[in-house]
């Protein structure tokens, strides 16, 4: 049986998409600075006339890329919320979702230097800044839902602790880059979970039943 041909939309957007996982590996490998748009067409398989129709420019496809972990987070917190229906199970699975987060300590690298190059050419800040946003409402979003469900007052606006714990991933990401051993790292994982701890309270215990006197 023939298979169905792709559409030339259909065929566009898998092209980016291999392009964009191209992107990432080239991107963790070289750096940002130093990956190039012909070393990214290359590792997808696609020419590099191929790239630039579908990008302009090596800062548009890491800002694709940038969308693209975000949507990923925001699934991941998702099928968490969707799975874990007791508000402790949900608890434990997010906190351990995010004390894992350090190890994606190149992409705090990686990040920081797109964020330099940003701050020279105003358009891409503000594009860069609005992708951020997105990724703060997400996560605000997640926060809220999980205070409502588990009948809890935040002590501080979901916005807030929100940045307060991407800050303290990003800055564990960076500190697990230095050759530290596996104590070390340990510690990192541990701190992630504690922070984690201290910014979002667990649900309260269930209440017991007390016992009929008979």
């Amino acid at each position: 049986m023939n298979k169905q041909r792709l559409t030339r939309l259909e065929s566009q957007q898998r092209t980016r998409v291999k392009l964009v996982e191209a992107a990432e590996r080239v991107f963790v490998r070289a750096g940002f600075d130093a990956a190039s748009v012909e070393h990214i067409a290359a590792s997808a398989g696609f020419t590099r006339g191929a790239f630039y129709s579908n990008f302009k420019s090596k800062d548009e496809i890491f800002l694709a890329l940038l969308d693209r972990r975000r949507i990923d987070s925001e699934t991941a917190l998702n099928a968490i919320f969707q799975a874990k229906r007791d508000a402790h199970a949900r608890f434990r699975a997010a906190r351990d979702w995010y004390a894992d987060q350090w190890r994606q300590r190149n992409w705090s690298v990686l990040e920081a230097e797109f964020n330099l190059c940003a701050l020279r050419q105003r358009s891409l800040a503000k594009r860069l800044s609005a992708l951020w946003r997105q990724e703060v409402e997400a996560y605000s979003a997640f926060l809220a839902q999980y205070f409502s469900d588990a009948g809890l007052t935040p002590a501080e606006n979901p916005r807030a602790i929100t940045l307060a714990l991407l800050a303290a991933a990003k800055g564990f990401g960076m500190l697990a880059l230095l050759p530290s051993g596996a104590v070390i790292e340990s510690t990192i994982a541990h701190s992630s979970a504690l922070t984690f701890n201290r910014l979002v309270p667990a649900p309260p215990a269930a209440k017991r039943g007390r016992k009929k006197k008979g």
